[in-house]
């Protein structure tokens, strides 16, 4: 296979046609670029409804893949979001180990009417074949609903692993697959479960959820599952200076000094485990560093004393972090995302349960729930479901906060009673009662049993939001609160949206053209716009080249030293600063579909604004918001939007 060549299998489940396409490493070196160009000049997505046969979806590994780097086997997937509304990125760890197909990259095009399972394999010559598997929607609902003692996504797993057990063994085999939230919602993640002979390896699964690519597999193209693998041997086409652990550690103490296992662990130590700290994973590292700046009760901390603050995140710290301690960091029960990597991020609790920050702390202290065990049950939940474990700690927050002012009331969305949600008056005890509430609002609305669940999952919070703030205008008037002034969302376009990632700091609702991901400054701090713009886009760029790369941004640390460089192998040059023509096309790409970012249109975001001002210590800015919050407001956005738009055109 040539060198310099990238070259993508192409699907049409609907007329079970497949293809393969190639594309110089001049045009195209990861799925980002591709998708982007794919999306643009091929498919005019942009101007079609979000769940067309011509949203193609984008699943892609990186030109690094099938080296002994770590951290290279990510799937990064491209699509237009039924969230947002405009192009979107999602990405998930060691999906691509197993790619061993002949080629970089699936596009998904075209739909199927019965639900299609689809078989990827390459007996060795570097040319995939596909072959395809019908299944009734009333079967799949069924597994879904539970198939060998479990549900959702791990239940689908189980029916397939059973179904094509010499699929799995002859290739080597995984899946990409999703559950019923892709069916009933806009919320629904791409999910894929390592195997280890053949069963589920428990805590090693991993979500591309962001923005709903499952949803897109799912609803626009008629998908439930991809099994791949294969006997292709990838190292064909690798650089030589990338196939052994001793020519990368000399290439690495060339270029920075430090071989290059010795570059992973230190810059990856928040990961595996920080002796500074006493932890290690996202969970373990985060809650000591971010302390009273702990996003809590639907973003309400915003709004609360810190002495108040310091006593909730000692609930945390006491029932969350000292347990996940100890059930997962005393014991050691660490593992990969399914490639060999010496950082063993998945911190695994009693033999299953993975425990990272955002869905724990989106389904815990988001939602009024501080007890480790409690946020367990809700997360396992979602995860089942194929939910994104962040959008839906949002909504459900923003639900709970809804019930607890008057908004709504448990007969609306099919609860037996309100959430304790007053910060003032919480209390431990009550985590299993909002723990309980949750659940009840997870499963009506996977299943579709409630018609106001069913529009805030399809259409996303903040479209549903203003239609409640109609339906139910004599109780916004009634308690002096607006649907849509609970809520905290990136802003695009007339409706779209997409919930932050759980950071308390500007950078999270900026009006970036992608977010909702790490492509944005999210350090705690409060700057002037020009500045905090400067920092966003240099950090958003990276970051995409990072995502094109498919490199697990746990390893960006030392991949960032690098990248060039290892791009140079290739005969790739100029790679970081190609980057930003992809960024400047992504926001072309949100202009032409009306999914470019807009000005707040919710209270709670200007106040996110302030307090964060307030917070940071900017006193500029803090006089500014003290003297006219919305005047303020409207001028840290424009500045910050005029100078974004100088960056990305020069």
């Amino acid at each position: 296979m040539a060198l310099d060549r990238y070259r993508v299998l192409f699907i049409d489940p609907g007329s079970e046609k497949h293809w393969v396409e190639e594309y110089s490493y001049d045009s195209i070196t990861g799925p980002i670029e591709l998708g982007v160009k794919l999306h643009l000049e091929r498919f005019g997505s942009w101007k079609k409804p979000v769940y067309s046969p011509d949203n193609a979806l984008v699943i892609g590994s990186g030109l690094l893949a099938g080296t002994k780097l770590y951290g290279v086997h990510r799937f990064t997937v491209v699509f237009r979001s039924p969230l947002t509304r405009g192009l979107h990125v999602a990405s998930m760890g060691g999906a691509s180990y197993q790619f061993r197909v002949g080629v970089n990259a699936v596009v998904i095009t075209g739909k199927s009417d019965t639900p299609a399972i689809i078989r990827i394999y390459d007996e060795g010559e570097g040319e995939p074949s596909v072959e395809f598997t019908r299944i009734s929607e009333v079967d799949l609902i069924n597994i879904w609903r539970g198939y060998e003692g479990e549900k959702g996504v791990y239940a689908l797993q189980k029916y397939l692993s059973s179904r094509f057990r010499e699929f799995y063994e002859d290739y080597g085999a995984r899946t990409l697959l999703v559950g019923p939230a892709s069916k009933y919602t806009s919320l629904g993640a791409l999910v894929s479960i390592t195997l280890h002979r053949g069963e589920i390896d428990w805590g090693s699964e991993d979500f591309a959820a962001r923005g709903g690519p499952g949803s897109v597999l799912y609803r626009a193209h008629g998908v439930a599952a991809i099994l791949y693998g294969g006997e292709y041997d990838r190292s064909a086409d690798k650089p030589k200076e990338l196939l052994d652990t001793r020519s990368i550690n000399e290439l690495f103490s060339k270029l920075t000094g430090k071989p290059y296992v010795t570059q992973v662990l230190e810059h990856g130590a928040k990961y595996r485990y920080d002796p500074k700290v006493g932890s290690g994973g996202t969970l373990g590292g985060n809650y000591p560093a971010l302390k009273i700046y702990t996003p809590m009760f639907n973003w309400n901390m915003i709004y609360l004393p810190a002495d108040l603050r310091e006593k909730l995140h000692g609930l945390i710290m006491k029932h969350m972090w000292e347990v996940f301690n100890k059930e997962a960091i005393e014991t050691k029960s660490w593992k990969t995302c399914g490639e060999p990597c010496p950082l063993a991020c998945k911190k695994v609790r009693l033999n299953r349960f993975k425990s990272d920050y955002e869905p724990y702390n989106g389904l815990g202290p988001i939602i009024g729930v501080f007890d480790l065990h409690e946020i367990q049950r809700v997360v396992e939940l979602v995860d089942a479901y194929g939910f994104d474990a962040i959008e839906m700690g949002n909504l459900i927050g923003f639900v709970f906060d809804a019930l607890s002012k008057g908004l709504l009331r448990p007969e609306d969305v099919g609860v037996s009673s309100t959430p304790y949600f007053d910060p003032y008056e919480y209390k431990l005890d009550y985590s299993k009662h909002n723990a309980d509430l949750a659940v009840q609002l997870v499963e009506n609305m996977t299943w579709g049993r409630n018609p106001i669940l069913k529009l805030i999952g399809d259409r996303g919070v903040r479209a549903a939001a203003k239609i409640l703030d109609i339906l139910y205008e004599d109780r916004a008037r009634a308690t002096g609160y607006h649907f849509v002034d609970l809520l905290v969302y990136a802003v695009f376009g007339e409706e779209g949206h997409i919930t932050p990632n759980y950071y308390w700091t500007p950078g999270m609702i900026a009006p970036l053209p992608v977010l909702g991901r790490y492509w944005t400054l999210y350090k705690g701090v409060f700057t002037d716009p020009e500045d905090f713009a400067a920092k966003a886009y240099s950090r958003a760029v990276k970051e995409l080249a990072i995502d094109n790369a498919c490199i697990c941004r746990f390893h960006r640390g030392w991949a960032e030293l690098v990248l060039d460089d290892l791009f140079k192998l290739y005969g790739v040059e100029g790679y970081s600063s190609r980057m930003k023509e992809v960024y400047k096309k992504i926001v072309e790409y949100q202009d032409l579909a009306g999914a470019g970012p807009v000005y707040w249109d919710s209270k709670k975001l200007k106040d996110v604004m302030a307090s964060a001002a307030s917070e940071y210590r900017n006193e500029e800015w803090l006089s500014k918001f003290a003297l006219n919050k919305e005047k303020a407001c409207r001028e840290w956005w424009d500045r910050f939007y005029k100078k974004l738009e100088e960056l990305v055109s020069s």
